[in-house]
């Protein structure tokens, strides 16, 4: 389908989002595929197994590349056969945060959101943060649940009164 929608591409006007819609794929999508065949070739449309992740020097490559030679993030992919932009942007984002040592610290098949590995000790802080507020919310309910039960304990007595 990829060299199907890139030739579509060259032998037509059709411009990406025509080209999008009638294949049923992102136009962003579309526009990765037409740059990885101006630079790769067929090759360049051959799919990237899943879960595989890029070795740390070549984040370290990439970002510089984006950084120094001034590529757009669409150009470093097509440029280092990457699927796509996405994982670039993360890498820059990670070295501007935190270095190269950032970029090496990336955890392969891992979800993006806790895909860097933290410093023990701020791991280990912000459990027992999560532990206090944890804490926090159980008193407070226990709290709520012994005041409703003593005014339902109120209204009974009120409701039905005892003869003395």
């Amino acid at each position: 389908k990829r060299l199907e929608v890139v030739n579509h591409y060259f032998t037509t006007d059709d411009g990406y989002r025509i080209i999008s819609a009638r294949f049923g794929v992102p136009r962003t999508q579309v526009r990765t595929w037409v740059a990885l065949y101006e630079k790769h070739g067929e090759k360049g449309l051959i799919p990237k197994p899943k879960g595989v992740s890029a070795d740390p020097e070549l984040r370290i490559k990439v970002v510089k590349a984006v950084i120094e030679q001034h590529m757009s993030l669409n150009q470093a992919a097509a440029h280092f056969m990457l699927a796509g932009s996405g994982s670039v942007a993360r890498w820059l984002k990670v070295y501007e945060e935190r270095g190269e040592a950032g970029l090496r610290a990336l955890k392969i098949g891992t979800k993006r959101n806790i895909a860097i590995s933290v410093d023990p000790e701020k791991a280990a802080s912000a459990l027992e943060l999560s532990k206090d507020r944890r804490i926090e919310d159980l008193e407070r309910q226990v709290r709520f649940l012994e005041t409703r039960l003593m005014y339902l304990k109120k209204l009974k007595a009120l409701a039905h009164p005892t003869k003395k």
